[in-house]
């Protein structure tokens, strides 16, 4: 019989039924859920379970226990070493190194998997703009400092290069990333970590990943492990990017925990909790007052999922608790749009809210444009004939999707975006063809960027947008003039 900690002894606990990595025990009277028990070689496990007659716990490291094994409760718990600087390093939910590089320091600081998020009066109104630098959100589709924004749609959308974007621009505005992968292959792992290193936007990134080559409950307790350590730095005073790529995979994991623990499933076999779980950690997201240290976290939940899921479980659930969601399109990827996303199809609740009064207008713009332009050119297909307004706004809309579309690790400044689409309500485009807004695009950006704009951009806060407009009519002439192909060289 187990003894309590009263006695000065230690309660200890035997296992009476293994399944893999779920384990079932007796003994242990006093413990609590999420309280961790290390056996005697001291591999770890989690409880996650109390009933009448036993207790169930999910094997953390990799080991088979057996029945007779003993179990103590450990008094570390569950600890990172969030004391020693984490930035560059790939590490598992439990602290171990993915990288080759030299282990972490034991002990640090003690993680609550089950920590309940702050409440209202901890948060903040979410009044700031998370840039990205990248037109298509910052400007149509804006997300706020603090914003719970869902990216999700089909593989090979391009919501890898997007999420490595954001990572890499995040370096300009001095933000701290936790990547969270949770059930992605070895080699995307390490291949994802090597881009963020060649493109220096690791020196403020800390990965931690589970892959698909690890048990369930590793995968399971990952995204708590990353919320955990962007709370860190956010009660730090610090602005913090937590991506979780992917809930969807995360989801099939707890699935496969609860039907092995022989738990009554629910809707798609999900277990009857999944959407607390979800919205237990999306909720930890937010931008916090003096109470939680005047940080933020600004959470980009992932999730993959096919053309014909985009209604299941899953993604609904996550949609509902989140603060928008960006639909992202295979078939955009494939014609070369980037990044791929469907701005039709895409919301963001809060982030308009947080735009400056001239990109908001300008986005308003843009989007009514583009609506008439998507509206004209299918009757346009019928062989009508056109009016004049008809046919520019077409050309306009055409440029317009032209100048949205961007390359991977292209950051343009907001300040940048805004005269680059205003150019498109000014006129400078009117005459010219899409060939050559390809060609000379990054060109013109470069300008914009530079002295050629300056007095202008440095005027964008304080004036109307028509008068914006009216001032880049003065650089016409320039930006043509820089347009010009150099001498001997053949016309496209």
């Amino acid at each position: 019989m187990s003894k309590t900690r009263k006695t000065g002894t230690k309660e200890v606990g035997f296992v009476i039924q293994s399944q893999d990595y779920l384990l079932f025990l007796e003994g242990l009277p006093t413990t609590k859920l999420n309280d961790v028990i290390v056996d005697a070689q001291g591999h770890r496990a989690i409880i996650t379970a109390l009933e009448e007659e036993k207790i169930e716990a999910w094997m953390l490291d990799n080991f088979h226990s057996k029945p007779g094994d003993s179990f103590t409760v450990s008094p570390e718990g569950l600890r990172l070493a969030l004391q020693y600087n984490l930035f560059g390093r790939t590490i598992s939910p439990l602290g171990l190194p993915l990288d080759g590089k030299p282990g972490l320091p034991p002990g640090g600081v003690e993680i609550d998997l089950d920590l309940v998020a702050p409440g209202i009066d901890s948060r903040e109104l979410i009044t700031e703009q998370f840039y990205t630098g990248l037109i298509a959100v910052d400007t149509l589709l804006p997300i706020g400092k603090g914003q719970r924004e869902l990216l999700y749609g089909e593989p090979r959308s391009g919501k890898t290069p997007f999420l490595l974007d954001i990572i890499i621009h995040q370096k300009v505005f001095n933000r701290i990333c936790i990547y969270c992968a949770m059930g992605r292959s070895e080699i995307d792992i390490k291949r994802f970590a090597e881009n963020l290193i060649q493109n220096g936007g690791s020196s403020y990134t800390v990965i931690i990943a589970a892959s698909s080559s690890d048990s369930a409950p590793l995968i399971a307790i990952a995204p708590a492990m990353a919320s955990s350590v962007a709370e860190h730095y956010r009660d730090q005073g610090k602005d913090v990017l937590l991506i979780l790529d992917d809930l969807a995979t995360h989801a099939k994991y707890m699935r496969e925990i609860s039907l092995l623990a022989g738990r009554i499933p629910g809707r798609e076999s999900y277990p009857a909790d999944i959407f607390y779980q979800h919205s237990h950690l999306v909720e930890r997201a937010g931008n916090f007052s003096d109470k939680k240290g005047k940080g933020s976290i600004t959470l980009l939940p992932v999730i993959e999922t096919d053309l014909e899921s985009f209604s299941s479980l899953i993604p609904t659930n996550v949609m509902s608790m989140t603060d928008g969601h960006l639909l992202f399109s295979a078939s955009l990827r494939a014609q070369g749009q980037y990044p791929a996303i469907e701005i039709d199809r895409s919301v963001t609740r809060v982030g308009r809210q947080t735009q400056k009064f001239i990109h908001k207008v300008l986005s308003d713009r843009i989007r009514s444009l583009l609506a008439d332009f998507h509206e004209l050119q299918r009757f346009s297909r019928f062989g009508t004939e056109l009016t004049g307004q008809t046919q520019l706004i077409i050309k306009r809309g055409k440029i317009t999707e032209e100048l949205i579309r961007q390359d991977t690790l292209t950051y343009i400044p907001p300040s940048v975006q805004i005269l680059l689409l205003s150019l498109v309500f000014s006129g400078f485009f009117d005459e010219k063809d899409i060939n050559w807004v390809k060609q000379y695009k990054q060109l013109i950006i470069k300008e914009l960027a530079g002295t050629t704009a300056k007095k202008i951009s440095e005027s964008i806060d304080k004036i109307e947008l028509d008068v914006l407009i009216e001032n880049l009519k003065s650089l016409h002439k320039e930006l043509e003039n820089k347009c010009q192909p150099l001498p001997n060289s053949k016309k496209n």
